[in-house]
């Protein structure tokens, strides 16, 4: 990107490509100069602000990072008289012109951008030092984060990827022309220094809703467990699992967390307001007519998962809701976003892409491969037994408790933004087959070398500049 004359504070939806030529002419009335952006610790405050406003949106947690997920794989399927939303994403129907593919890109390297506009300029402003440290870590996480999110989606899996594999162009600087794309490799270990850099900065004081050495520590150990650097994610996940600060929730608390969006499980949530909203998680998979009608779903939970929850007497069988529809037919619907009282929007709850719960699971997996087969059994009967009311022993040990993690990371994650990611790193593949009140055109088979597992580079990007690559397939 030549040339670029300001930044945007608070308003992140303006098209961002990596290799754009003269981005901006004009300032708009929206954005501030560039060489004003930065000059106290408020405009460094706001400028942060913006960048958390990105994961409200539907290009980022709001919807697409936290149900695509679960769209593109066999744990969703698409209602009789569906209105196609997001028909693409569902069908693997993905090309360098998709607006999700674009978009995603789009709103992630915007963020980036003013991520890195912080860490490279917050130096010179004077003022409340720890303020300007905490949040020059806060700006090295979002970073890592962004990263972390569009290298999944764009590059192979770290465990699939060899040594030539691209990845996504890794921003650390504001004047960038025409960059190529990293490998994947080269971005996990960007990735890394961007994490460990923050370690030095990051808030010591906790807050759910902003990102803290918590948060920091939790991402360490999904980086980690990536990467198949089992010592490493027993480390990270241990501080949280550890900390008194967190608890796993059970009973009224646990249905609580999801409905109110509070608990002590919450190690990081996407925290809107009623002022500041994001997008609705829950919208297409209850009702899109409104919370005094019969729903009329776009999509409900595969058969098999249904299966997984209602089996025993499991808390999270809270998230299938048994009802009538608008189309006539009656079946188990997904309720994971069942509305926070204080919203009005149907499906709307805050995304919480970190759960302690998560740690348990990575802890879990990681001792499996280990061989620590007892240590990865106690870490699995914790969270069960806050999950289930009469839990049995767990006697699996070797592939048998590799597979039984990978169930519950399916009951406890699903449609919270893991699986087709955990599918893509196990290298493994999947076939949807059509249910009751689904769609005819449900029918789809997916294959471990399936080269729609790297979503296309967008047009705007190949376009913009003449040094990307797109990915093969497309």
């Amino acid at each position: 990107m030549k040339n670029i004359k300001f930044i945007a504070i608070l308003v992140l939806t303006i098209p961002f490509m990596v290799g754009c030529e003269d981005f901006f002419n004009l300032t708009p009335h929206d954005s501030i100069p560039k060489d004003e952006a930065l000059q106290t610790t408020d405009d460094a405050q706001m400028l942060m602000n913006g960048v958390y406003a990105t994961f409200m949106g539907s290009d980022s947690y709001g919807f697409g990072l936290t149900i695509f997920p679960a769209l593109m794989t066999d744990a969703a399927f698409a209602t009789t008289f569906y209105s196609n939303q997001y028909g693409n994403v569902y069908a693997w129907k993905l090309n360098p012109g998709t607006s999700e593919v674009g978009n995603m890109w789009a709103a992630s390297y915007a963020a980036i951008y003013n991520a890195t506009y912080l860490i490279n300029n917050i130096d010179a402003v004077t003022g409340d030092s720890a303020l300007i440290s905490n949040l020059k870590g806060e700006a090295y996480i979002a970073r890592a984060l962004i990263h972390y999110n569009l290298v999944r989606l764009y590059g192979k899996a770290y465990s699939q990827a060899d040594e030539k594999d691209l990845g996504i162009p890794y921003v650390t600087y504001n004047e960038v022309t025409n960059p190529e794309r990293n490998t994947v490799k080269d971005v996990y270990t960007f990735i890394l220094e961007d994490i460990e850099k923050a370690f030095e900065h990051i808030p010591s004081i906790y807050n759910n809703t902003f990102f803290s050495l918590e948060f920091a520590y939790g991402l360490r150990a999904r980086v980690a467990l990536d990467m198949e650097d089992y010592e490493s994610a027993i480390l990270y996940a241990s501080k949280l699992i550890d900390d008194e600060m967190f608890a796993l929730s059970n009973g009224r608390d646990y249905l609580d967390m999801f409905l109110e969006d509070e608990g002590t499980e919450i190690i990081w949530k996407v925290g809107y307001t009623l002022t500041d909203f994001g997008a609705t998680p829950g919208y297409n998979f209850y009702n899109r007519n409104g919370s005094d009608e019969l729903p009329s779903p776009d999509y409900i939970p595969g058969q098999w998962w249904i299966d997984l929850l209602t089996e025993r007497e499991d808390i999270r069988a809270y998230h299938l809701q048994y009802t009538q529809t608008n189309f006539g037919w009656a079946g188990y619907l997904m309720f994971k976003y069942p509305t926070n009282p204080m919203f009005d929007q149907q499906g709307l709850n805050m995304p919480k892409p970190m759960r302690l719960a998560e740690m348990y699971l990575i802890r879990a997996e990681a001792y499996a491969y280990l061989n620590e087969d007892e240590l990865a059994q106690a870490d699995l009967m914790s969270l069960l037994e806050n999950r289930i009311k009469t839990v049995s022993a767990i006697n699996q040990v070797g592939d048998a408790l590799k597979e039984l993690i990978k169930t519950e990371r399916k009951k406890e994650l699903m449609f919270e933004g893991f699986y087709w990611f955990d599918l893509k790193r196990y290298g493994e593949g999947f076939v949807r087959v059509p249910q009751a009140n689904t769609n005819v055109a449900n029918d789809l088979e997916i294959t471990p070398d399936d080269y729609r597992w790297q979503w296309p580079i967008p047009t705007i990007e190949l376009n913009a500049n003449k040094n990307i690559e797109q990915n093969p397939g497309y």
